[in-house]
């Protein structure tokens, strides 16, 4: 799965490499190590405006949670939404549709389980570029207060081989979006044929790993 990510980013560098403008009014976390958990807000680029970054909340929330307390029940088990059955899931099929968004990152962290340890991995691809991680997203009014929040999903996709070693429970990876995939990903006109061809294993030849030898720092080189 894929609930911490890098995103030392400034609004500039996301601008740059996306072609896009970024909301001067939003606000978001920016760091090395952000996780879902935190309920971050996370700067993605939407279908429904590919020429601007808006921050989002990590936990999607489908437009349907009948009330608050359902709706914070939901988004606790949509950090991650598995590629393989987004039109069947309730909380993913309508997004699937037409609500889809890239989130920008620097890399994304794992865990390989030896024994009882969990090792942590810090993965980036190999020319050190700004990537963009697959996501749909959608917008939930709260009926008590008005207030309407947007929010996100990271998808998921069975590991390559190089990640099925790092994460090697679970055997999954974000879906890592090459560069000439990301304007068609977010097409609102999109056929589920087409979404499935984008949403494979990424290429590990274009991928490294560096294993953390504590929270936040590396230091033993790349093993991948």
């Amino acid at each position: 799965m894929c609930y911490t990510i890098n995103i030392n980013l400034t609004r500039e560098q996301i601008e740059k490499r996306f072609g896009v403008k970024f909301n001067t009014a939003d606000e978001y976390t920016r760091g090395k190590k952000v996780t879902a958990f935190s309920l971050p807000k996370v700067p993605v680029i939407p279908s429904t405006h590919p020429e601007e970054a808006q921050s989002m909340i990590w936990g999607l929330i489908p437009s349907w949670a009948r009330d608050n307390e359902n709706a914070k029940a939901i988004r606790m088990k949509t950090f991650n939404a598995k590629a393989e059955t987004l039109h069947e899931k309730p909380a993913f099929r309508n997004s699937f549709k037409s609500k889809r968004c890239i989130v920008p990152v620097n890399g994304f962290y794992e865990w390989q389980h030896a024994g009882k340890e969990k090792i942590p991995y810090h993965i980036t691809l190999k020319d050190n570029e700004i990537f963009g991680l697959a996501g749909l997203y959608d917008e939930w009014a709260d009926k008590g207060t008005g207030e309407l929040l947007r929010t996100f999903t990271i998808i998921t996709t069975p590991a390559n081989a190089m990640m099925e070693v790092i994460h090697n429970t679970k055997k999954r990876m974000p879906a890592i979006l090459a560069p000439f995939s990301e304007k068609k990903w977010l097409e609102e006109t999109l056929s589920a044929n087409e979404i499935n061809a984008i949403l494979r294993p990424f290429d590990e030849n274009l991928m490294t790993a560096e294993r953390i030898t504590e929270p936040g720092t590396y230091g033993q080189g790349s093993l991948f």
